[in-house]
């Protein structure tokens, strides 16, 4: 029988985000269900942020400065969990 490995969503791109805390953040989504909220928001954001980038005449569209700014905000709140005295070292 084969052995499936979950993924959580989102871990992969904060990695690829903040690339010099991986080693946290894999801890931190054993350990904490807020940074696996976290994780799983940040990849909604991105994904719904590209899909409205990929219409025709996105470049104006509000929706896009709304995923941006959502993105920034979980950007922050990610960097504080990664940097936080709860996380791990």
């Amino acid at each position: 029988m084969a052995i499936v490995k979950a993924v959580q969503p989102g871990l992969r791109q904060v990695i690829e985000r903040f690339p010099e805390h991986a080693r946290a953040a894999r801890l931190l989504l054993l350990a904490s269900p807020a940074f696996r909220s976290v994780c799983e928001d940040y990849a909604l954001a991105l994904d719904g942020l590209a899909r409205f980038e990929r219409l025709d005449g996105a470049g104006g569209r509000a929706e896009i400065a709304d995923y941006r700014a959502a993105i920034a905000g979980l950007e922050a709140e990610i960097t504080m969990l990664l940097q936080g005295p709860a996380a791990p070292r």
